[in-house]
């Protein structure tokens, strides 16, 4: 095969582009950060690096439906508790109101007590979180229990609130006020407040409300178990945050090996290519074919 200085030059200026588009791809990776650019660059790591990105904001969402769950069940928490001090203090007035020493007048005072506790776990009842009602089911929008004369009526929803808190994984974070109190389908007063009321007539009658105190202990037995199983999915959520933070980071750093660079190490590869092409340039300037003004010297 002849070689000419034609060919020569082609070559050269073939290897010369190579040399060029190598020290533009380290610029670009110098001045982006990333290792790639275009999906040409690397389909492989493009393609898992579209993987992580979405796999963290899914676990991004979930973080926050996981704290949201844990603050609302706190809250519920918080409610249940101040429910229970409530009808604590309605059973010692309820043993008080059965003491026979006790006047008509005395009984009546403490009926007016114990219907303001009413109103109180009533008031309770219309929670609120964030400005959502949190013992309103799935009805989060409006308060859950009202007034109609002296009976409370739960109004709220009998269906619980449902939230992805993993892939796959859907739990109810309610505690619906149907639990205690009436379902929403019979809108009639039933549950605590309906002993409640039942032992506030015994009072206004003058009559003795302590035989209402096994039916009381059930509704406050009832307002503790909701408390403990509300505690356990608040666990749950918990030990569901830690771990959902635990594979973010491990993601987050995975996704920082894949498509940030090593800029020590690229800072010594644009170096090296840097001398690698003005080293064909040197050489190119010695093979490129002499001209007439070369040999009129």
């Amino acid at each position: 095969m002849r070689i000419t200085h034609k060919v020569l030059s082609q070559n050269f200026l073939a290897n010369l582009r190579v040399n060029l588009e190598n020290m533009q791809k380290y610029q670009n990776q110098l001045s982006s950060g990333h290792e790639v650019q275009k999906p040409s660059d690397d389909p492989f790591k493009v393609a898992r690096t579209m993987e992580l990105k979405a796999s963290i904001a899914a676990n991004e969402r979930y973080h926050t439906n996981i704290q949201e769950g844990i603050d609302w069940l706190n809250t519920i928490d918080v409610a249940l508790g101040q429910i229970g001090d409530a009808l604590q203090t309605v059973r010692e007035k309820t043993i008080q109101g059965g003491n026979g020493a006790y006047t008509k007048e005395e009984r009546l005072a403490i009926a007016k007590h114990i219907r303001q506790l009413k109103e109180h776990i009533m008031q309770i009842g219309n929670t609120s979180y964030d400005g959502r009602y949190v013992f309103g089911g799935d009805k989060t929008t409006n308060p859950p229990f009202k007034m109609e004369g002296d009976k409370v009526i739960y109004v709220g929803s009998d269906n619980g609130l449902y939230k992805e808190m993993a892939n796959g994984v859907i739990i109810d974070i309610s505690v619906k006020g149907s639990s205690f109190a009436n379902e929403a389908k019979n809108q009639s007063e039933a549950g605590v407040f309906k002993t409640l009321s039942k032992i506030i007539e015994k009072l206004e009658n003058d009559e003795d409300p302590s035989m209402l105190l096994g039916e009381l202990d059930e509704h406050f037995n009832e307002i503790l178990r909701l408390r403990a199983d509300a505690g356990a999915r608040q666990k749950r959520l918990e030990d569901m945050l830690s771990k959902n933070e635990t594979e973010t980071f491990n993601m987050t750093e995975l996704l920082s090996k894949t498509y940030d660079i090593d800029v020590a190490k690229k800072v010594m590869e644009y170096k090296v290519m840097e001398s690698v092409y003005t080293a064909s340039l040197q050489t190119g300037a010695k093979i490129l074919q002499p001209s007439l003004l070369d040999f009129l010297r």
